[in-house]
């Protein structure tokens, strides 16, 4: 039996239990029942947290778990003060040194973390927000797309014409045409 004290100096990372539920309740049902052995039967509770700490280690067998390791990426206040800076920003030119810096991370971690977290890159991302932004103005107003355009920080509407059939497989006119008609008519019943 060990003590506490190696319990908390060999504690494995607890993100890659996180991938099976009945182990995380087994666990979860082995150290609750240590904590309320804890005052009645010392010796019970030492062997409910062992039994948890080897279960954590099968999950982790063979695995080094450092600081990086335990990173799966970004956490959802770091999404949302991305997502703003994105917003605040649409009209400009955001590049990715611009987003790592907006969470003190070097660009090429972030974008490790970033593509981890949504699976696309940075640069994607952005550019499908700066599309979404637009959709929605054009629902909203009857601006030329040449303004939507440079209001959403593309360079020219040929650009942003490009973009917009990558995202929605439309060009930005004929989606207008398509989509417009249905919310202005929703809109006046």
């Amino acid at each position: 039996m060990g003590s506490f004290g190696e319990f908390q100096a060999t504690a494995p990372c607890l993100h890659q239990a996180g991938h099976d539920p009945q182990l995380l309740d087994r666990i979860a049902a082995l150290l609750a029942e240590a904590e309320t052995q804890l005052l009645v039967d010392t010796q019970n509770a030492y062997l409910q947290v062992e039994q948890a700490m080897a279960l954590l280690r099968q999950v982790n067998a063979n695995k080094q778990c450092g600081i990086g390791h335990c990173a799966n990426g970004l956490t959802r206040w770091q999404t949302r003060r991305l997502d703003q800076y994105i917003s605040d920003n649409l009209a400009a030119a955001i590049r990715t040194c611009d987003l790592a810096a907006q969470l003190n991370l070097s660009s090429s971690h972030f974008s490790h973390v970033f593509k981890q977290t949504f699976g696309i890159t940075p640069l994607a991302y952005v550019a499908r927000k700066r599309i979404e932004a637009a959709r929605a103005m054009m629902l909203a107003t009857d601006q030329p797309l040449t303004q939507i355009a440079h209001a959403h920080g593309f360079c020219d509407q040929s650009h942003f014409t490009r973009t917009f059939r990558r995202e929605t497989g439309l060009s930005p006119l004929l989606w207008r045409q398509r989509c417009a008609p249905r919310t202005q008519a929703t809109a006046e019943r």
